[in-house]
């Protein structure tokens, strides 16, 4: 049976999401707009302000509110929109300190909740004991949707945007910063890298460099840990949810569908490239699921929002995915 009311949703517009955004896959038994023109700030909390009934917010907001019971009741599905290894995110000079002696250096990061930031300093912390008030972390952007944090040193308060980034990356090209976690690198450019955003970052600015993103390294990681770090997650209203009992599986297939559309459409050197890392990972960081994978890395995610003293309360799975 067809939804009688109109399901808005907003989504960023990239590989995995234009066949949805383009209208080739449509979710069954719903009627739903997906809208992809709208802002960043619009995706990630146009939900809790009652904008949208959906949305892909990021995971560190979203675990966050529903501590604080923030906004409008929101749930997240198991429909992981961006992820990937944030190794890749860390920029730093050819010719400065190395990870391991980031003690008392001044790093950027777009926000203290960016997902990228958390899963950096919990991976400076386990891999080379750099604690987090061991660092000097400035946040490219300013204090809107954003939290208070004891270690945070200053903002920039730029606006939202690339722009912003690129002036941060001239900062430790000019030895202003010692390193920025920059917000790209999602999906398989995570690993082989290829990230649209980092890589024309890298190319402005020769003397800056991925230290960790050595492929090789980057899979020990994640076989030692067996853990893949997810961002954003599709978020819907929990009054919708509950109307439309059959939204959250219906809402499951169709991005299933739009997936396997999206592999569909990638060149050869693409579709190798996702190959070679779900053999070499052993799994497939592509299906939308809650497999052990996903489960450890949620695990993970909030023991590290926990160690930056910004979640307080530990969320069963059960509570953050009630649809999984």
């Amino acid at each position: 049976m067809t939804s009688q009311r109109r399901i808005r949703i907003a989504i960023g517009d990239n590989l995995w999401t234009r066949p949805i955004v383009d209208g080739t896959v449509k979710i069954d038994g719903f009627s739903v707009e997906f809208r992809a023109d709208v802002t960043l700030p619009d995706r990630l909390h146009g939900v809790r302000e009652g904008k949208w009934d959906g949305g892909d917010g990021t995971l560190t907001d979203y675990l966050l509110e529903k501590e604080q019971g923030v906004g409008v009741a929101k749930l997240a599905l198991p429909i992981f929109m961006l992820g990937g290894f944030r190794q890749r995110t860390l920029l730093m000079r050819y010719d400065g300190v190395l990870p391991k002696e980031l003690r008392g250096r001044k790093v950027a990061l777009p926000r203290v909740l960016t997902p990228g930031g958390v899963y950096m300093r919990g991976i400076l912390a386990d891999e080379f004991g750099i604690e987090r008030e061991a660092i000097d972390w400035y946040t490219i952007h300013g204090a809107a949707e954003d939290a208070e944090w004891p270690w945070l040193k200053g903002r920039f308060n730029k606006p939202e945007g690339l722009d912003a980034v690129t002036e941060c990356a001239a900062m430790v090209e000019a030895r202003d910063l010692d390193a920025l976690v920059h917000p790209g690198a999602h999906g398989f450019n995570s690993l082989f890298g290829g990230d649209r955003m980092i890589e024309g970052t890298l190319r402005r600015f020769p003397n800056l460099y991925q230290p960790l993103g050595i492929a090789e390294e980057i899979v020990a990681w994640f076989r030692k840990t067996k853990i893949y770090p997810v961002v954003h997650a599709l978020q819907l209203r929990a009054d919708c949810l509950e109307q439309n009992p059959s939204l959250a599986e219906a809402l499951l297939g169709g991005f299933t569908k739009a997936w396997a559309e999206a592999e569909r459409r990638l060149g050869p050197e693409e579709r190798l490239l996702i190959e070679k890392e779900r053999e070499l990972l052993g799994f497939d960081p592509y299906q939308y699921e809650l497999g052990e994978v996903q489960k450890r890395t949620i695990e993970k995610l909030m023991d590290y929002l926990q160690a930056d003293g910004l979640l307080t309360r530990r969320f069963t799975l059960g509570e953050i995915f009630p649809y999984s």
